[in-house]
């Protein structure tokens, strides 16, 4: 123990000297107040939580220039006295434009703001240089000095408790708008949780807006609009070679020629076959209907220029799937061999390869022409050239001699057959020989081609004979012989050798365009005779099959028409009600109701 120096006087004692109790007592509260004294320093955790990865451009430039703003403050406070002063020094050499070197630019971009006073705030620089300072790697400076974005915070659409309910009005095949969508969930919403809950009609949109496409669509669209917005796989064609697949599609031209038959206006129908593994046209055809005698006109084209594919890849539409195409025995592609595979039903990405090609050059085919009705065509225009062709096509199949102004204005506008064969024949030839294909690094569908041919061996190509060429395109029937006689489409064919056939199973290959001779096989493939057309009772003339199409067709159309000429006159017939007819007893007043009375009739029950 000794005296206590200083004012007040008292004694001190020794720490070792007092009981262990209160030594223990004493370094406790030494150690409070030494945390007091010096209080830990509190790492701020504001936007470390940021996701770098959202961050923009524009985000972390801003963000690099505050930090070389702070780095400057730094290196000034070195010369000052104190920070404080250093930081009001930067702020008005800021505002004066007076920072050395490049600083006067990184401030500019720091503030982030348009227009305004130049330079930066003494408030504003000492919370940078306080956030840039709490950081330990460049990766937490960058998430606390980058800005927030401008205007409503982000949404995060896991927050937004309302939103399961309205997307369960809003995904609706009836493709509702939100704003109709929102009219009946914010009823039912209020209802069940009050009107204070209930979010504007701005949130729900600026809420849809940010929801990638194919998550808001979904219960809106199905199938082929709905793949469309999802990601897909690409096809590797480049390991084919020329001639292993083939694929085809049929489209509509968006465009009127005049009939070669009866010269109405109609819509053609163009189909294309392509080479995948060169993108070279190999086969075409122009008809009026996607049919299977468009398909194999195309592939007789095709086959007996270019060889036989190994595979054949279509959609499943009625003329690429026709049974005159895949039925066993009789269907062409089994004849020689070709697999036919189809898409799947809706799913056109499938056969992109085509599909993108066919609208490019059945949009340039039709352009060609007046009658074109497509994308970008003027909506006037195209009903005023519709009308007057379909006048003018009137008049002359009347006879009329006079023509309307409106006809007259009409004449040369509707492309004749020929026209549109040699445009499609100088499109198709632009494209394979001119046209530098972006999938082909700027080659040429031909140059490809010859490229790949040129790799190929002679074993590799098959060609197509003369006898394929002649009996392949024929559609095929199964009849039965009746004693030296069958029929075919209504046309009866006779040959003597058809007698030792009798009741037996033959198959019987037609012209398209020529029914005067069919070729008689047997299922094996033998060739038995070449039968004669003898004669048909059934119809005054002999019919062709594109004959018997056209006939059909035209029937088909007619039946529509008288249905809709029925319909026409039932509307126009008003409802009649029935009045009951007044009998001679009614006018004179003499009864009769027991005349009207329905008779009784009375039966007696038998006792057993």
């Amino acid at each position: 123990m000794q005296e206590r120096t200083g004012r007040g006087g008292g004694n001190e004692y020794a720490l070792s000297s007092l009981p262990a109790e209160v030594q223990a007592e004493i370094r406790e509260r030494h150690l409070q107040a030494l945390a007091k004294q010096n209080p830990v320093v509190v790492r701020e955790v504001k936007h470390l939580d940021r996701d770098l990865g959202a961050l923009s451009d524009k985000q972390r430039a801003v963000a690099d220039a505050r930090m070389a703003l702070a780095r400057y403050v730094r290196e000034v406070e070195a010369a000052c006295k104190t920070r404080q002063e250093a930081v009001r020094r930067v702020s008005e050499m800021s505002r004066a434009n007076e920072l050395p070197g490049d600083l006067n630019r990184q401030c500019a971009i720091a503030c982030a703001r348009k227009g305004g006073k130049p330079g930066v705030g003494t408030r504003v620089l000492y919370q940078w240089l306080l956030d840039e300072e709490l950081c330990d790697n460049g990766a937490e400076r960058l998430r606390a000095l980058a800005p927030q974005k401008q205007g409503q915070p982000p949404i995060t659409l896991t927050r937004r408790e309302w939103l399961p309910e309205f997307l369960g009005v809003y995904r609706n095949t009836n493709g509702v708008c939100i704003a109709e969508a929102y009219r009946s969930f914010a009823k039912a919403y209020v209802a069940r949780h009050g009107a204070a809950l209930l979010p504007s009609l701005g949130v729900v949109e600026t809420v849809m807006s940010q929801m990638p496409a194919y998550i808001r669509e979904q219960g809106r669209i199905t199938g082929a609009r709905m793949r469309a917005l999802k990601t897909y796989t690409k096809r590797d064609w480049s390991t084919l070679k020329n001639n292993d697949v083939w694929v085809g599609d049929g489209h509509s031209l968006k465009m009127k020629v005049k009939h070669p038959d009866h010269g109405q206006p109609f819509v053609p129908e163009l189909t294309l076959i392509m080479d995948t593994a060169c993108r070279y046209i190999v086969g075409w055809s122009l008809s009026y209907a996607e049919s299977c005698i468009a398909v194999a006109d195309a592939l007789r084209h095709a086959m007996t220029k270019n060889g036989i594919p190994a595979m054949y890849y279509s959609d499943n539409g009625g003329g690429q799937t026709n049974k005159t195409l895949d039925a066993d025995i009789s269907g062409i592609f089994d004849r020689l061999g070709i697999h036919h595979e189809t898409g799947i039903p809706g799913n056109p990405q499938g056969r992109g390869i085509i599909e993108r090609v066919m609208k490019t050059l059945a949009h340039t085919i039709a352009r060609q022409f007046a009658t074109y009705h497509g994308p970008g065509a003027d909506r006037d225009t195209v009903r005023q050239i519709h009308t007057a062709t379909a006048s003018l096509a009137k008049a002359q199949r009347e006879g009329k001699q006079e023509l309307t102004p409106k006809q007259a204005w009409a004449q040369g506008k509707l492309p004749s057959w020929d026209d549109l064969l040699k445009t499609v024949a100088a499109a198709v030839n632009w494209y394979n020989e001119e046209h530098q294909h972006r999938e082909l690094g700027g080659m040429t569908p031909a140059q490809m081609r010859g490229h790949i041919f040129a790799e190929m061996t002679d074993d590799e190509f098959h060609p197509l004979t003369e006898v394929e060429a002649r009996d392949m395109f024929r559609p095929g029937f199964k009849r039965v012989v009746q004693r030296g006689w069958l029929t075919v489409l209504n046309n009866q064919y006779w040959h003597s050798a058809l007698e030792a056939y009798d009741g037996e199973t033959v198959l019987a290959l037609i012209d398209q365009h020529d029914p005067a001779l069919a070729i008689i096989r047997d299922l094996d493939g033998r060739w038995l005779c070449d039968a004669k057309l003898d004669g048909n009772k059934r119809a005054a003339f002999p019919e062709s099959l594109v004959e018997r199409s056209r006939r059909q067709r035209a029937e088909r159309r007619l039946r529509k028409l008288d249905d809709k000429r029925a319909k026409a006159i039932a509307e126009t017939r008003p409802t009649l009600e029935h009045e009951k007819t007044q009998t001679l007893h009614d006018l004179l007043g003499t009864g009769g109701g027991a005349a009207e009375q329905e008779t009784q009739y009375q039966f007696l029950k038998s006792m057993m």
